[in-house]
């Protein structure tokens, strides 16, 4: 069998069980049933291709060529539903879909006669291959048509999401972009350029990046204990297989090479295949095990399984020591204090000490109970139409004298209006949290630059600095209540702003780099959903 016949028919099999997966584990969320409808779509192109490359007559040629495009046919429309189901723009973009459902349709009325495919005939060292009617160039407009509108929502939707969304959309467009640009080769003969079909290369990678986007980033919620059966199941079958055919080798080599009774051959292939296997399936199952399942699925698996009791306890006990440890210091500080103090009450200097440390210390007690107060026991949001840069540019002034004195220069790209549905109050505490954060961070001075853009339905706000960075161990911690990388404060800023951004509707990421500085991304619905 020839490479590219065992590619197609390995893409269709492995497209047919992922679409059913998709049905069968998540078949309750769009996005999960329009992947199901263009893996299955996928597989019925491929296994059309695969068909049509082992049957001999002219007639049974056609007829699996016809089949495979009519999978090629649906493979545009699955692909424009899926992607507005993955930005959420199902609702919103339906009238598209109507029309995209429509034209579909109609291909596939026409791949039935001869006005879509005339006849299959040899062309460029190819043994068959469609011989396009009156109708097929339409198709090829419409199959570049919706992947360009898939791949503009995709990058849009890229620019305007932070965090895990952001890595799932990526593998979503790399892996699309593979499979498009794959495809798209098998139209060369039709268009009678003499160029090689190279899609049975480029729909295995595509698939593989869909998978590990589906595995490793949770794309589509499907349960990964179905992946990790199908890798184990694959991996046990090429192993039968690897071992299987190492016996045939060495025995041959034993008994026709080497001479010796067929027994030893035996015993001796057998003997090596067990030294070669043992350890190859040990090293490539650690391998698997790491990439895709040990690390952060089961790490997941396990926080999904603790009971809800057992979430808040721990949240509790953390909460606990981390306000115990802030309260302890300032405590200590003022309890020396008054243990000396009648035996220093008339010592002018020391009086004038107390004065001074122990209003200064119980002010940070004080700050310490309001920031806990303000995570733990959030207001209620007050949203109303807000001019977004002119509240930054608000925000900003309450920093100026303070950057002025640490020599930070402070940069506002100067943006159009926009107005976006917020608590004034608190996004404002959020931005200038992180601001602060920022200044503390350019002991030496530095450049704070804060911009804003519109991306799509979305306002996107970034704060960026030149500051010492965060170490990438300690990244993932710094929204984590008491957690600081200063040795001072309370921890409690960044927690406090994480909750004001999701209490929007928003998302926040960040990114940094040792000696480069830290960048804020927050992305923020410019209209608030209301509830029925």
């Amino acid at each position: 069998m020839e490479f590219n016949t065992a590619s197609v028919l390995l893409v269709s099999i492995i497209s047919f069980l992922l679409g059913l997966a998709a049905i069968i584990f998540g078949r309750d969320k769009i996005v999960n049933l329009t992947l199901a409808m263009m893996s299955l779509a996928i597989g019925v192109w491929c296994f059309g291709q695969f068909m049509g490359g082992v049957v001999s007559g002219r007639g049974e040629v056609l007829f699996w060529t016809r089949v495979n495009i009519g999978g090629a046919i649906l493979i545009p429309l699955f692909f424009i539903c899926f992607v507005a189901a993955f930005i959420g723009e199902w609702k919103k973009g339906r009238l598209m879909l109507g029309l995209a459902s429509m034209a579909a349709l109609t291909f596939l009325l026409f791949d039935l006669t001869s006005y879509f495919v005339v006849d299959v005939a040899p062309i460029f060292g190819l043994r068959y291959y469609p011989v396009p009617g009156p109708v097929y160039p339409f198709f090829g407009a419409y199959v570049i048509l919706l992947f360009i509108v898939g791949f503009i929502k995709l990058v849009k939707y890229l620019r305007s999401n932070v965090g895990e969304k952001n890595n799932q959309a990526k593998y979503v467009l790399l892996a699309s972009l593979i499979g498009f640009l794959g495809g798209m080769t098998a139209f060369f003969p039709i268009v009678r350029l003499d160029l090689p079909v190279i899609s049975h290369y480029f729909m295995p990678l595509y698939l593989a990046l869909i998978l590990y986007a589906v595995v490793r980033h949770k794309l589509f919620d499907i349960n990964v204990i179905l992946f990790e059966g199908l890798v184990y199941s694959s991996l046990t079958f090429l192993f039968t297989g690897f071992f299987s055919l190492s016996l045939i080798l060495l025995n041959y080599y034993f008994s026709r090479v080497a001479r010796i009774s067929n027994w030893v051959a035996l015993a001796g292939a057998v003997f090596i295949s067990v030294i070669i296997f043992q350890p190859l399936r040990d090293l490539i199952q650690k391998f698997i095990d790491r990439l895709f399942f040990r690390g952060e699925y089961y790490y997941l698996k396990k926080i999904k399984d603790l009971s809800a009791e057992n979430d808040k306890l721990a949240a509790l006990g953390t909460m606990a020591a981390g306000m115990a440890h802030e309260i302890k210091n300032p405590l200590a500080a003022i309890k020396g204090l008054t243990q000396v103090l009648p035996e220093n009450i008339k010592d002018r200097r020391f009086m004038a000490d107390y004065s001074e440390i122990v209003p200064r210390q119980l002010d940070r007690i004080n700050k310490i109970v309001d920031d806990l107060l303000a995570f733990g026991r959030p207001g209620k949001m007050n949203f109303r139409k807000t001019d977004l840069n002119g509240l930054l540019e608000e925000t900003l002034k309450l920093l100026s004298r303070e950057c002025q004195g640490r020599k930070i220069r402070i940069e506002l790209e100067p943006l159009p209006a926009l107005l976006v549905e917020l608590d004034p109050e608190r996004f404002s505490q959020a931005v200038l949290n992180i601001c602060l954060n920022a200044v503390q961070s350019m002991r030496q001075g530095g450049t704070l630059k804060i911009r804003s853009a519109l991306a799509g339905e979305k306002a996107v706000v970034e704060i960026a600095d030149t500051g010492a960075g965060i170490p990438a161990d300690k990244l993932a911690l710094i929204f984590d209540p008491f957690f600081t990388t200063k040795g001072w404060g309370t921890g409690l800023g960044l927690a406090v702003t994480y909750r004001i951004v999701h209490e929007h509707g928003g998302e926040i990421g960040v990114s940094s780099r040792l000696g480069e500085g830290t960048t804020f991304k927050i992305c923020l619905p410019i209209k608030q959903k209301r509830s029925a």
